[in-house]
């Protein structure tokens, strides 16, 4: 008897793994059904995803982008077009940058007294000291520009970058009834490339 409830636990632990393993497969190529800007010269970019996500998920991942090079991001879920325009995404990037640091240390400092013996005291001192700092500085925010689903820059350096997805929800209505359990949205995040134009003279 308690061999068949162990085993009942285990199965109840197992189940969610089970059913959030299936949604991944059924969400593998969900960003190959976003819409593209190939007419406009934009190759898809091969740091796409696509992943299962429940209702108010926020999914951050990192990116590399290419000096002079142009980039368009966006976000869809075409099993849930009940999510179309409610996307918020942001592009971040972590600056490090050194700053001054000052600090109040005492150091021991002598001197005569009027019975002309040695006397050690605390004084105080400023110690500076040179420290990197790391903060994080949003990029882009679609949430200050109309809730865009898409953004097209251009990178004057290669750096990395964090794009982070805020997966909506969507108050009243159910999933799709295409994933199991219908707990889960398929989302993909397409990025796209083309080369960005130079301006100047090149010979």
């Amino acid at each position: 008897m308690k061999r068949i409830n162990f085993l009942t636990i285990i199965l109840l632990m197992a189940t969610p793994l089970i059913d959030f393993a299936q949604s991944q497969r059924e969400c593998y190529n969900t960003v190959s059904f976003c819409e593209t800007e190939r007419k406009a010269g934009f190759t898809k970019n091969m740091q796409s995803l696509s992943g299962a996500f429940k209702q108010g998920d926020t999914s951050e991942v990192q990116i590399i982008v290419y000096k002079n090079m142009e980039y368009r991001i966006s976000v869809c879920s075409p099993s849930n077009p009940e999510f179309l325009g409610k996307f918020q995404f942001k592009i971040a990037e972590d600056l490090r940058k050194g700053a001054w640091k000052e600090t109040t240390i005492y150091v021991d400092s002598t001197y005569k007294d009027e019975n002309y013996d040695t006397q050690t005291v605390k004084v105080p001192k400023i110690q500076r000291k040179r420290v990197y700092e790391t903060t994080e500085e949003v990029r882009y925010d679609n949430a200050d520009d109309e809730m865009n689903q898409d953004f097209i820059f251009t990178s004057n350096k290669t750096r990395k970058l964090k794009v982070k997805v805020y997966v909506p929800n969507a108050e009243g209505e159910d999933m799709s009834s295409g994933l199991s359990g219908s707990s889960y949205a398929c989302v993909g995040l397409l990025i796209e490339h083309q080369p960005g134009v130079i301006s100047g003279f090149s010979r």
